[in-house]
């Protein structure tokens, strides 16, 4: 008795689908050679390998790496989509043309390669580490074929997987990226800090870092973001250094501020989520860098940016410092400052230019988080608490109407509110995201000796290159008032 089978064999089924993709090649190598001239390709396709197709219900798609005599040039592929009429509908090309070819007669060894990546990766010898990729290819720049190596190693530090392109020649590093998959973690902390969150520094006492019911009211639950997944606080932005040593399997940390671990997650999520908010107003080479925080190593009741080392340190004298996102982000604010003018406020005036926006930093950051009500022109409430007797207590205040040089005291900290309150001001005018983008664009033009002069017209100019000087009169005015020039 006859057998019937619905539908059609599998073999039927590969056999159409083996056509399908042949014929879908057929018709975008066809389109290719006939279009050859918009895409910047050879009139017989030389220089471009066929990869693959992927046939689907829908249509098919063909793929192709660009190669330099026979080898790879990294990242550089042509997709062609055909549609099940045989039509091409869309070509997306990263073909790039060059008109010469890098000869390397020392061409390095594959091992030699892996040397060098592995110190440009800046494992520091700590341990093994090992690579699970090493292919010769080219890279295309300026116009020329360069000859390199692609190199993708395990560290140990930084912990990870590592990709560095290394000249196949001469071994300079051409290229290296974080291969890391990021996870997300999720803690508890003060944010901005618990005055004012809280609205009131009434019932609110360190007391030792002793916990109380008034202050942990005032902790909210965060995600922590990019965290490289070895259970430590660290990541894309910053890494924590710590007495605490505060490790999770599971990526939670919620503590409250009687334990040390408290402040790790703190100065993590802030430091974090500043640097998100630089690279949010389209800044992605403003300390674009996982930095060191180092929490409660110092006991004494300061925090500081060390230019030399390039990391940050905070105080535990008095109210921990790590406690208050506002001084986390004055002191990240000197991080800043120094990435984008490498020795910046060597003069006085230019170092009171840096605690001014230090200050800017921290109190826009908090007002964002809360609101400019309680707490407004006013930045770090609750670490001054044990200091300050204002209400809200004020590590400074950012509306003194200090005027130069009438005012000036010759200490940075005190001349820094002659520079913030024309900042701040200014975000209050046109908005916290327009001020800021103004202000970090500015600070390229200055040098490590810029005076306060200097630093307004570079603001007046970067309004200008942004918006076409829409808020010069603004500007001006803020200014003028602090006795300052823009002209």
């Amino acid at each position: 008795m006859p057998s019937f089978q619905h539908g059609n064999s599998p073999a039927l089924r590969g056999n159409a689908v083996n056509a399908q993709s042949l014929s879908s090649k057929s018709s975008a190598d066809d389109f290719l050679k006939r279009n050859a001239a918009k895409y910047n390709l050879s009139n017989d396709l030389s220089g471009l390998d066929y990869v693959t197709t992927i046939s689907t219900a829908a249509g098919s798609y063909v793929r192709y790496q660009q190669t330099v005599n026979g080898s790879p040039v990294f990242s550089k592929q042509l997709t062609a989509t055909v549609d099940l009429d045989g039509h091409v509908s869309l070509v997306v090309s990263d073909y790039t043309p060059y008109n010469s070819v890098e000869r390397a007669p020392d061409k390095l060894t594959k091992e030699q390669a892996e040397t060098k990546a592995a110190a440009y990766i800046n494992d520091k010898g700590k341990g093994k580490w090992g690579t699970t990729g090493n292919t010769f290819g080219y890279v295309i720049q300026n116009g020329k074929a360069i000859p390199v190596y692609k190199v993708v190693i395990h560290a140990n530090e930084p912990f990870g997987a590592w990709e560095a392109i290394v000249h196949a020649g001469n071994g300079r590093l051409i290229e290296k990226k974080d291969l890391n998959q990021k996870a997300t973690g999720s803690g508890q902390v003060f944010l901005p800090n618990p005055v004012e969150s809280s609205g009131s520094a009434a019932g609110l006492a360190d007391n030792n870092d002793a916990d109380s019911p008034a202050l942990n009211a005032q902790l909210k639950n965060v995600q922590l973001l990019g965290l490289d997944g070895t259970g430590k606080l660290a990541g894309q932005y910053v890494a924590i250094n710590s007495k605490a040593r505060t490790k999770s399997s599971d990526l939670t940390f919620n503590y409250t501020r009687s334990d040390n671990q408290f402040e790790d997650v703190m100065a993590y999520y802030h430091i974090d989520t500043l640097q998100r908010y630089i690279q949010s107003l389209g800044f992605a080479n403003i300390n674009n860098r996982s930095i060191t925080a180092n929490v409660n190593t110092y006991k004494q009741d300061n925090s500081f940016y060390s230019p030399t080392k390039k990391d940050l340190t905070f105080g535990s004298g008095g109210v921990d410092d790590a406690e208050d996102a506002g001084v986390i982000a004055h002191e990240y604010g000197h991080s800043i400052q120094d990435s984008q003018v490498p020795g910046f406020g060597n003069s006085l005036e230019g170092g009171s230019m840096g605690e001014g926006f230090g200050d800017y930093l921290g109190a826009t950051y908090e007002d964002a988080v809360t609101g400019d009500g309680f707490g407004h022109a006013c930045v770090a409430e609750w670490d001054s608490t044990s200091y300050s007797s204002s209400n809200p207590p004020c590590l400074r205040r950012l509306d003194e109407d200090k005027v130069y040089p009438r005012d000036v005291a010759g200490e940075v900290h005190a001349d820094g509110e002659i520079w913030s309150q024309p900042l701040y001001e200014l975000a209050g005018a046109i908005g916290r995201d327009a001020a800021t983008k103004i202000i970090l664009q500015s600070h390229w033009s200055l040098t490590p000796n810029a005076t306060f002069n200097d630093g307004a017209r570079a603001i007046k100019q970067a309004d200008q290159q942004l918006n076409g000087g829409r808020n010069a009169k603004t500007i001006d005015a803020f200014f003028k008032a602090r006795g300052l020039s823009t002209n």
